[in-house]
């Protein structure tokens, strides 16, 4: 494959980063008006798009509260010689769309994207590690040339922060990406188009946040049953939280039933519980003259994961007693705290309402 050349004359943005704002890439050749300085190290540095600009970003969910390390993988699709043209790019990659003088920023992120499947097997040439909460650049060096950019996706708590894949050139000429440069908040910056190679380019990684849920599954199995005794409930309260000690934060509470006219097993699914979260599970009431197989008032713990159906059981007998009397309860919450399945869920009463068989 022959290099790829940029002409002047089709010249657009070759888009120093995620900055999906401007017309795109452009065509084949920098020409620039001085080669490229070869003693010059570059480096490329990255830091977070501002996050009022994030799709889905909250103040809840500001990627500024995630403690933990984000990578950032360089993979090098070719390399830039030092009068700008670009070499023939690694095996199985196709860039030469970008050579069109009227491609977007929605073509270059699938050029990527179908570079990624070619690439995402092999070791990335290079790798910067970033700390959202230290709200600070990092930066890393690298040598000439076209460079596909993942960030991998994360989560925190019950948040994703999912990232795009894009190409960055380097050193680019400000004719080239039309003059743009990211300030010390992630903002995309115009500046004044120039010929002059700019060794350093910076990046403003572009992400979404989305909610993220999980569901819970128990299941209550009653080996005996006696029928003198008529219909028999089961409680069990569910608590989803974050943290532990003072730290705890409890997202998700409630109570659910189960009532049995015979031996046999029951299951009720909990759905929308925040994921990453851990869910404690205690069977609050077994059942007048039933003894617990598993020790009455036993706590299951479980670990919410996005779009999977945690499990757990519970299992009971009849203990060859008489107890009459029993409650069966399930509360519902809305935004003003509480309210029981026996009432209007509209009201706001804070009352629990108990029914006795």
């Amino acid at each position: 494959m022959k290099s790829l050349i940029f002409k002047k004359k089709n010249l657009i943005a070759f888009a120093m980063a995620a900055v999906v704002a401007v017309a795109g890439f452009g065509a084949y050749r920098a020409q620039a008006a001085v080669k490229i300085d070869e003693t010059k190290q570059c480096s490329i540095t990255v830091r977070f798009e501002n996050p009022n600009n994030a799709t889905g970003a909250t103040d809840a969910n500001a990627i500024t509260s995630y403690t933990g390390n984000v990578e950032v993988d360089f993979y090098k699709l070719a390399e830039v010689k030092v009068n700008g043209d670009i070499g023939t790019p690694v095996s199985g990659v196709d860039l030469s769309a970008l050579s069109n003088s009227n491609v977007d920023a929605a073509q270059v992120k699938k050029i990527a994207a179908n570079a990624y499947e070619k690439v995402k097997d092999t070791k990335p040439d290079k790798t910067v590690t970033i700390n959202p909460s230290a709200k600070k650049p990092e930066s890393v060096d690298v040598n000439r040339g076209i460079y596909l950019y993942v960030v991998k996706d994360f989560q925190n708590n019950q948040y994703e922060y999912t990232f795009e894949k894009y190409i960055v050139m380097v050193p680019y000429s400000t004719t080239i990406s039309q003059g743009t440069k990211v300030d010390e908040d992630g903002n995309i910056e115009n500046i004044t188009p120039s010929d002059e190679w700019i060794y350093n380019p910076e990046i403003a990684l572009k992400y979404s946040v989305e909610e993220i849920y999980g569901s819970l599954e128990i299941t209550k199995e009653l080996k005996t049953y006696n029928k003198s005794l008529g219909t028999t409930p089961f409680v069990f309260e569910v608590e989803a939280s974050y943290g532990e000690g003072d730290n705890k934060k409890i997202v998700y509470s409630n109570v659910f039933t189960m009532n049995f006219s015979e031996p046999g097993k029951q299951t009720v699914e909990v759905p929308n519980i925040p994921a990453n979260s851990t869910v404690v599970v205690t069977e609050v009431y077994s059942g007048a003259s039933y003894k617990d197989v598993t020790p009455i008032n036993e706590k299951h713990s479980v670990k919410i994961q996005k779009d999977v159906t945690a499990k757990t059981k519970f299992t009971n007998d009849y203990d060859n007693q008489t107890d009459v009397g029993a409650i069966s309860i399930e509360n519902h919450f809305n935004e003003n705290g509480y309210v029981d399945s026996n009432i209007n869920p509209n009201s706001t009463t804070t009352e629990n309402v108990e029914t006795e068989n």
